[in-house]
């Protein structure tokens, strides 16, 4: 602060100086001017007083008596005097010998002379070697020019004039500046005394001292912002102690969870992280705090989503695989935090141990598939066995063929049951990986609803179509297929007959598809709607067997649209039919069009 005032007193020293100097300068011009204009005016007044003389005498004839004449004037006046013809030839001169100076008709105040009939100027006189201040008339005798009358001076008086003028101003300016640093020094310690204080409080501030106080008199804008500085102190001194409670609480919360949660900035590195997520993770918060993910983490899983999150700013929901320290399965979800314009700031990750949720379902799914193995081999030997009945081995053909048929459908009922265990098994195992390829999705369903077309026709079943419209995406083609094949199937088996089923396609951004299957069939009552992806379940039992279904088409079709990333939303009304909407990503990469 004591740098502030001496930079402000010598902002003011500058400024007064500087208007000194400006003030000096324009007096010192002025001065010179109005000088030299009532000295040339003197001059003028006597050398017309010299013209009159020397015509009045009529000495342009007497050289002699001109020049004594000349003399005499020079002395009364103090200047010197110089008399040419009209040609310019000196005829006399006080300060030298007229014989031996040049002619000067070609001087320029004798020139304005012979013009105006007056002429003046100030320059350098080469005979005398100083500045001098010329002044002319001409000598008229009856509208006749005989000759010009030069009187001139020296201009070094007006020079010392001026010089004694600066060397007042400087005096008048020291004067100045030592009153005005003592009044500016009183004025700017006024000033910057209340400004340290308010200084002193506001870095105590910045150190976490919220209870200093400015205690000034101060008035005017100052005693505002003293004001200002006190009421910011105590309101920040309570925001700190509001925030301090809230961080205890939220760091107790975060502690308390089961569920690992972890904080990533825009930049990449990790701002906070719960002990639940040090656990799962296998480092400690003090050793992670401020660093880049991908430094410390061990699972690249994580990382890849954390950076497709950070990337993206969609929703991410994912299982991941985590090896360190010891094998985990965990369900990571992330979400992207924003500012008020909409820029990522962050990330929220949150992380839940589901290793022995997926313990268990592996072991359910492996026992299905053990005991779907197991039925497998005598329902092959049933079906060999019925196919030789069939043939004619029995006595009574009519009544065997009859309990034949129905040990063969039967057997076609549990083979399909036992193909979609399995399906569904491996699909929930993630033992059917995705064949990527394009797909054109319309002529897919054209393709797929040829094979059910005998089937809705016996029904007297309308199926419509999407329009043409070339709308492709990234997928398998038979898990698509399979998708599609299940849905309308199901549309067509609960539509009574003369209904109808309408398959539509829309591409609601440029990033998924839309594809909607709705029929007028006999809808699924409310209460039923949020299990109908279960396995096994069935709204109507009877009904479900004597179509042939199985109870996990539904499964299976959730199961493909999820490990294509998309999503499958069922509506329905009781009477009136039911409409399965799927949206799926067009790129099953992180890849979008340019």
């Amino acid at each position: 602060m004591q740098k502030f005032r001496i930079r402000l007193n010598f902002l003011f020293l500058l400024i007064i100086g500087i208007l000194l100097l400006l003030l000096g300068l324009y007096f010192a011009k002025m001065l010179q001017t109005i000088y030299i204009d009532v000295l040339e005016d003197r001059l003028m007044k006597e050398a017309r007083i010299i013209s009159d003389d020397v015509l009045y005498g009529n000495l342009m004839e007497k050289p002699d008596a001109l020049q004594q004449r000349m003399e005499r004037f020079s002395r009364e006046i103090g200047a010197r005097i110089t008399v040419t013809d009209r040609a310019g030839k000196v005829t006399s001169d006080t300060e030298h010998d007229p014989k031996t100076l040049p002619n000067h008709a070609n001087r320029p105040e004798i020139r304005a002379a012979l013009e105006s009939g007056a002429g003046q100027s100030i320059r350098y006189s080469a005979t005398l070697n100083y500045d001098m201040l010329y002044v002319a008339v001409p000598l008229k005798k009856e509208q006749n020019i005989e000759g010009i009358v030069r009187v001139s001076i020296k201009i070094t008086r007006v020079q010392e004039t001026v010089r004694n003028l600066w060397v007042s101003l400087v005096g008048v300016l020291v004067l100045t500046l030592v009153v005005f640093g003592f009044i500016s020094t009183r004025i700017t310690k006024s000033i910057t005394q209340p400004i340290e204080e308010i200084t002193h409080v506001a870095r105590g501030i910045t150190h976490k001292k919220f209870k200093n106080r400015i205690r000034t008199n101060a008035k005017g804008e100052i005693g505002q912002l003293a004001q200002a500085i006190n009421f910011m102190a105590l309101s920040l001194e309570q925001q700190m102690s509001a925030i301090q409670e809230n961080e205890k609480r939220l760091e107790s919360i975060l502690n308390n969870m089961f569920s690992g949660m972890i904080l990533v900035s825009d930049s990449r590195r990790i701002v906070m992280m719960n002990a639940a997520a040090e656990q799962l993770l296998g480092y400690e918060a003090k050793d992670s705090l401020g660093h880049i993910h991908t430094e410390i983490g061990k699972s690249s899983g994580l990382s890849q989503l954390i950076d497709r999150c950070l990337e993206t700013g969609e929703k991410i929901r994912e299982e991941i695989h985590v090896y360190y320290p010891e094998e985990h399965i965990i369900d990571a979800n992330l979400g992207a935090y924003t500012n008020e314009e909409g820029e990522i700031k962050g990330i929220i990750v949150l992380l839940h141990d589901i290793t022995a949720i997926r313990r268990l379902e592996k072991m359910r799914s492996e026992f299905v598939a053990n005991v779907s193995h197991e039925l497998k081999t005598p329902i092959t030997s049933i079906k060999g066995f019925t196919e030789t009945l069939l043939d004619g081995a029995l006595e009574d053909p009519e009544i065997s063929r009859s309990f034949l048929e129905i040990i063969n459908e039967e057997s076609d009922r549990l083979n399909r049951l036992i193909t979609d265990i399995l399906d569904l098994s491996k699909i929930e195992q993630k033992k059917m990986p995705l064949k990527v390829e394009e797909i054109d999705l319309s002529q897919l369903i054209k393709e797929t609803v040829r094979i059910v077309r005998e089937e809705a026709r016996a029904k007297n079943i309308a199926i419509y179509l999407p329009a043409e419209k070339d709308i492709t995406l990234e997928g398998d083609r038979d898990r698509m297929q399979q998708i599609v094949l299940n849905l309308v199937s199901n549309a067509i088996h609960y539509t009574p007959d003369n209904g109808e089923v309408t398959i539509t396609l829309r591409e609601p951004d440029e990033k998924s598809v839309e594809m909607v299957i709705a029929d007028t069939g006999i809808g699924i009552p409310a209460e039923h709607l949020p299990r109908i992806f279960e396995r096994f379940y069935r709204v109507d039992k009877a009904r479900s067997r004597e179509s042939g279904g199985t109870g996990l088409g539904l499964a299976i079709v959730k199961h493909l649209i999820e490990s294509h990333h998309g999503m499958i939303h069922v509506e329905s009304e009781e009477g009136r039919g039911t409409t399965f909407k799927i949206i799926l990503p067009k790129y099953q990469t992180s890849r979008f069009p340019a």
